[in-house]
């Protein structure tokens, strides 16, 4: 069987373009733009300074009034409190992404918490996690992106989950034993997986790594060690979504050698999974473009929350 790649792009072109021309009417007739701000720690994983570029200018091509915020990897916590209980009281500012992920000796959550729950647009602070797993993500103001991309991309590419299918998360142990990388995790699982399926969550260098991926009829691979997932563990037709992106090298430019070029691999090889599984949502240009288009889509609706009527905001959200 010939392997279907699974492209997120149209879908984010789509809603981009919602959300491009609902900013130009309302700045027009009501002479206001939505406000984003992205905080970023410096300096311990260099994928970063691409991750603040594109979040930035992609932000700022679709009409918000971007704002970046760094701090030193070296920074404590407090010195991000101080950032956020400003930017909470910012009015311009509607929406506030913390870019991941943080240093090891920062606690995430601890940080995500501090800001304010109408600003939180990711879905990760307390009160929209247990929206999202409450209500789930259709049926909240700001679900989870992750677990929203994930369906989204699944209905987007016409997959048809069948009951009794079994969905396997391969995750590096920092996935799974970090209290932060772990919520999202399980919030995401809890969310694709309907009733009738099973899930797994195995750790990528569990011993028995290769009984676990041979049950999978849909495998999610989340791992910071490059194509390390074996062809030879897949069951014919999995569905793989490839979620983590890792930087492995920069090239030169072709038209501008002075400009690095980031070369980004997710936990599986595309072409060496050909023929084997029935779909793949690869790292780069799968899932990511999609929940790019969720954040900035939840971002929208908080400047549209905080500016408009309930009913106005209910009839014009972009949640389909």
């Amino acid at each position: 069987m010939k392997t279907r790649i699974l492209n997120g792009s149209n879908y984010q072109n789509s809603i981009f373009n919602k959300i491009k021309n609902e900013i130009e009417v309302i700045k027009v007739n009501q002479g206001r733009m939505p406000g984003i701000a992205f905080i970023a720690y410096v300096g311990h994983l260099p994928l970063m300074k691409y991750n603040i570029a594109l979040h930035h200018k992609t932000a700022q091509g679709l009409g918000f009034n971007s704002r970046i915020e760094t701090l030193p990897h070296t920074a404590d916590e407090e010195d991000v409190f101080a950032i956020i209980e400003k930017l909470n009281l910012d009015d311009e500012i509607h929406a506030i992404v913390l870019l991941q992920p943080v240093p090891k000796h920062i606690n995430a959550i601890s940080i995500i918490e501090k800001i304010q729950k109408d600003k939180e647009v990711e879905g990760f602070h307390p009160q929209n996690v247990i929206e999202t797993l409450t209500k789930g993500v259709y049926n909240t103001l700001y679900p989870m992106c992750l677990p929203t991309a994930l369906i989204e991309l699944f209905k987007i590419s016409d997959i048809k989950i069948k009951e009794g299918q079994e969905f396997v998360f391969v995750a590096d142990q920092g996935f799974i034993s970090d209290p932060f990388r772990s919520l999202i995790l399980r919030t995401a699982s809890s969310q694709i997986v309907p009733k009738g399926c099973s899930l797994t969550v195995v750790n990528s260098d569990n011993n028995k790594i290769k009984d676990f991926c041979k049950r999978a009829d849909y495998l999610m691979v989340i791992s910071e060690t490059p194509e390390f997932l074996n062809p030879e563990w897949l069951k014919p037709g999995v569905c793989i979504v490839d979620i983590y992106s890792n930087l492995i090298k920069e090239i030169p430019s072709k038209k501008n050698p002075s400009i690095l070029i980031p070369i980004i691999r997710g936990g599986v090889n595309t072409e060496a999974v050909n023929n084997i599984a029935s779909t793949i949502a690869p790292c780069p240009g799968g899932l990511m473009p999609v929940l790019l288009a969720v954040i900035l889509r939840n971002a929208f609706d908080a400047f549209k929350n905080s500016t408009l009527s309930h009913n106005e905001f209910n009839s014009q959200s972009l949640i389909t």
